[in-house]
């Protein structure tokens, strides 16, 4: 869990992907009938992106840790068989 924000969580999985989540997002009507236009490719597929889903990091192979660093409000770090990174995103 985020230590400056209680809504947001970073899961990391056997996937290879970091991601960050808001879960007070809610959508009012006028809302999710945007969301729900916005969900459709020009393809005319269908695209099931929840809206509490802020962050998708992909490039790490076998993650193994994450971490909210103590003093930069949404910086993570995390570890994995392929390296580290360190990134802030704009969302948090």
């Amino acid at each position: 869990w985020c230590p400056t924000d209680e809504s947001v969580l970073a899961v990391s999985g056997a996937d290879d992907q970091l991601t960050l989540w808001d879960l007070a997002v809610e959508l009012d009507a006028e809302e999710e009938a945007r969301h729900r236009d916005a969900m459709v490719g020009a393809d005319g597929a269908k695209r099931e992106v929840p809206p509490q889903l802020l962050f998708i990091h992909q490039g790490q192979s076998q993650i193994k840790e994450l971490h909210w660093h103590p003093q930069i409000p949404g910086a993570l770090a995390s570890t994995a068989a392929s390296g580290f990174n360190i990134f802030k995103t704009i969302s948090v």
